[in-house]
């Protein structure tokens, strides 16, 4: 399951465009908080995303999300955060301000949690004959 949401987060803060991810579980069963960090123009970006497989999201946020991390160097870091979820999910307890990045791999349906897959694309023509 960690596999598809971190091609998520990866989908979103590319390492092309230099975001070095890193994660960890919290102590609340599936839920991780992946840290992303780069240096743009001077200073230090700093990225943290919770990722919660549940219908809700726990409320307040933890600590851990919105604290600040200071920069052993002194650099100046600009630190943001967001919350990302399975389609569907309840997002009402998510402060303003706090972005919500959707998934595409998991989805609710009604209380279950399900595994979305890309549609196969099916046609009914008839091969492509090579010539002879």
């Amino acid at each position: 399951m960690h596999d598809f949401v971190v091609k998520e987060i990866r989908n979103i803060y590319s390492s092309y465009d230099g975001w070095k991810i890193t994660s960890h579980s919290l102590e609340n069963g599936y839920d991780t908080l992946v840290s992303m960090e780069r240096r743009m123009g001077g200073h230090r970006e700093s990225v943290k995303v919770l990722v919660t497989l549940s219908k809700s999201i726990p409320s307040p946020l933890p600590e851990e999300l919105t604290r600040a991390d200071r920069a052993a160097d002194g650099t100046v870091t600009r630190h943001d955060y967001a919350v990302m979820v399975p389609a569907n999910a309840d997002v009402s307890a998510v402060p303003a301000g706090v972005r919500i990045y959707t998934m595409k791999s998991f989805a609710f349906e009604g209380k279950e949690l399900v595994w979305v897959k890309k549609p196969v694309q099916k046609s009914k023509s008839e091969p492509t004959k090579l010539p002879a």
